[in-house]
């Protein structure tokens, strides 16, 4: 199989969780957020959303930058772009 199709198919594996996906909403509102931020929108324990969001870092749909003891998290909007591109393609 294609390498590039193995990549896509974890870009929307990720996408098929409503957690993961109120995330990414939340995350595509605002330039960012910290973990602690999402626990309190999403209303889930931190280790909940941590686990979810490693998920969408590993898929690349969002990317980080640590900042001292925080993580700060960003959508990755052209591996978004590139998803909804490829499934318009069929």
């Amino acid at each position: 199989m294609e390498k590039h199709i193995e990549q896509m198919a974890a870009v929307h594996k990720a996408l098929g969780h409503p957690v993961r996906l109120q995330i990414l909403s939340l995350l595509a509102r605002q330039e960012e957020y910290y973990c602690g931020d999402l626990v309190g929108l999403v209303g889930l324990a931190q280790s909940t959303v941590s686990h979810h969001l490693k998920i969408l870092k590993d898929a690349q749909l969002v990317v980080t930058e640590e900042r001292g003891t925080f993580v700060c998290y960003r959508v990755q909007r052209e591996k978004l772009k590139e998803a909804a591109d490829m499934l318009l393609s069929f």
